[in-house]
């Protein structure tokens, strides 16, 4: 146990524990803010001072920090330090007689514990320094930006493409729109993994359905005539079922032998060592693949941002199509993104939240036990019994202030299956844990 200088309370860390030292520290330092054992604007230790007394790396304790301002526990006085916020962080009230605080399980929403906020403004501070454009942006996204995203992916999924082949979205919905309106095709000429989100479905125009087993989408039952394949390989949604190596080459077959389309939904929020070793599809497929993303799950929704990785001819008519509607995002944004991938705040959060999410999932696998079918990185799916109603057992728990989502929003070719999705990666740990204990109750 080594008492802090500036601080009235003891700091201990367990470095044999699967809680990150960073957590920890933000953890004990949070618990004293809301407890009232700091005072509200009284001043922290400096990052290099912290980490001295702490014994540990200078990055551990920026991190911590980091954590603090998510949570909006500390502030940061620009040349004066860091200090307690003043009641953002204190223990709330009670609920008053007839109000109740609503958990929200539904999966998609970005976890705010491991958000880099003094990386993210410091990141839009240097975007709203530089000159403001005289033109408008160009149609394809900012070189910058293009070439940050093309070493990023060099770094992180050992895959090369140039700058040229990137284009800069509104998302991947906005992504996936452009590319199909360029290669001219939609509806039954799209085939596309079942069940898929709603937005899939809806921007594809009625596609034709394609099942799904253990192993990944069912390439041979593509229909003939189909010139697009959607799908997630990496985690197809909501199940999160990863394509086999066996089922890669076969899609990259079918794009060759037929001349069609692979448009991979990328699944790239966090480094998973479970897709170590497995062939990439795009290098698999070559010319005859497109590669669909963005940055709103990892960062915010509010940032706009996302990218499609597509042959260059492709390319070419996406920006065409971009430039006639005037739908560049805006340039600040696209400066903004370029700095967090170039000063390594994306894969420092990927890493970061890589870890968060593992340890929430073995709360809810501990929890819930056999009941979780399956899930994506921050989500699980609970199947409930084929007498039940989904939607009766949503209600029940929203009456129990807690929040969830069925698989009615989802497309399923044949019957929807009665089951619920929830998602944990943005919930804190002890509110996380009693809203399962309920659930767990409540499906039964």
């Amino acid at each position: 146990m080594r008492p802090v200088r500036n601080l009235t309370i003891p700091i201990t860390l367990a470095r044999h524990v699967d809680e990150p030292l960073h957590e920890q520290i933000a953890g004990q330092v949070g618990a004293a803010i809301r407890d009232g054992l700091l005072a509200p604007r009284a001043q922290l230790p400096s990052t290099r001072s912290l980490a001295t007394l702490l014994g540990v790396s200078r990055g551990v304790a920026i991190a911590a920090y980091e954590v603090l301002f998510a949570k909006g526990c500390v502030r940061g006085e620009s040349g004066s330090g860091t200090f307690v916020a003043g009641h953002s962080c204190v223990k709330a009230p009670p609920p008053a007689s007839g109000q109740r605080t609503l958990v929200d399980l539904r999966p998609g929403q970005p976890s705010t514990e491991a958000f880099p906020l003094a990386a993210w403004r410091a990141a839009w501070r240097r975007a709203g320094f530089r000159r403001p454009p005289t033109e408008a942006a160009p149609a394809l996204g900012l070189p910058q930006l293009r070439r940050a995203i093309s070493e990023h992916f060099l770094g992180t999924k050992g895959s090369s493409c140039h700058g040229k082949q990137i284009v800069i979205t509104r998302g991947p919905a906005h992504g996936l729109t452009l590319v199909l309106e360029a290669l001219g095709i939609r509806g039954p000429l799209v085939a596309i993994e079942q069940p898929c989100p709603a937005w899939l479905w809806r921007v594809a125009g009625s596609p034709t359905p394609l099942a799904v087993d253990s192993c990944g989408a069912r390439v041979d039952e593509i229909p003939p005539g189909c010139r697009v394949a959607v799908i997630s390989a990496d985690a197809q949604i909501p199940y999160g079922t990863v394509l086999s190596p066996q089922r890669r080459g076969e899609v990259a077959r079918w794009a060759h032998e037929t001349g069609g389309f692979v448009i991979e939904i990328a699944c790239d929020t966090v480094f998973r060592p479970e897709l170590d070793g497995l062939p990439r599809l795009s290098a698999m497929a070559g010319a005859r693949s497109v590669l669909i993303g963005g940055f709103d799950e990892l960062l915010s929704p509010a940032l706009r941002l996302g990218y499609a990785v597509v042959p260059d001819e492709l390319a070419a008519e996406m920006a065409s199509i971009i430039e006639r509607r005037g739908e560049q995002p805006e340039s600040v944004g696209q400066l903004a993104m370029e700095s967090m991938l170039g000063d390594g705040t994306v894969v420092r959060l990927m890493h970061r939240l890589g870890r968060l999410y593992a340890r929430k999932r073995r709360l809810v696998q501990q929890t819930l036990g056999g009941v979780v079918a399956a899930g994506t990185l921050n989500s699980a799916v609970i199947p409930l019994p084929p007498n039940a109603n989904a939607e009766q057992v949503a209600a029940e728990l929203f009456e129990r202030s807690i929040r969830v989502e069925t698989l009615a929003p989802y497309h399923f070719s044949g019957q929807h299956p009665q089951g619920l999705v929830v998602g944990y990666g943005h919930v804190p740990d002890a509110v996380l844990e009693r809203a399962l204990n309920t659930l767990a109750i409540v499906q039964q």
